[in-house]
């Protein structure tokens, strides 16, 4: 468990320093997601969709793509996501897939997700309480892409 509290505790510090270096929002999205596969398997997939007009857009994505790039509004599981409002872990067979979403105020921006099979890394819930923070570092983050400069 002292392995994994490090772990987390180093990918904080990684996260943690990424606005510093970025000047858009895209690029943003893209060192966040660079930051957490990195120390993954390669089995792992991180992955952020916007929310936009009718559909969930996928922005970047590091690992294996398990959903469509473009996932209209409806019945789908991140339409559930955005409905509840919280994230949403889930097994299907050997695979853990985690999804949060992420507002300003109570505009849905987009949803982060995971991918993890289960033989490389079993999710805890320091793990989630960890993706918890990243969903909220991105809502404060985001709306410094957003102020006028």
């Amino acid at each position: 468990m002292e392995k994994k509290s490090q772990l987390l505790d180093e990918l904080r510090l990684e996260v943690g320093s990424v606005r510093e270096k970025v000047q858009t929002l895209a690029s943003f999205y893209i060192e966040i997601t660079r930051k957490l596969a990195r120390r993954m398997s390669k089995q792992l997939s991180v992955s952020i969709y916007e929310a936009t007009a009718g559909a969930f857009k996928m922005r970047v994505c590091a690992g294996t793509s398990y959903l469509n790039r473009v996932i209209p509004f409806g019945d789908n599981i991140l339409s559930t996501v955005a409905i509840r409002g919280r994230l949403v872990f889930q097994m299907e067979g050997q695979l853990q897939k985690v999804f949060l979403p992420f507002y300003r105020s109570h505009h849905l921006l987009g949803i982060l997700i995971f991918f993890v099979p289960q033989d490389t890394y079993e999710i805890t819930d320091d793990d989630l309480a960890f993706i918890r923070e990243i969903g909220r570092f991105i809502e404060v983050q985001h709306a410094t892409f957003d102020a006028p400069a």
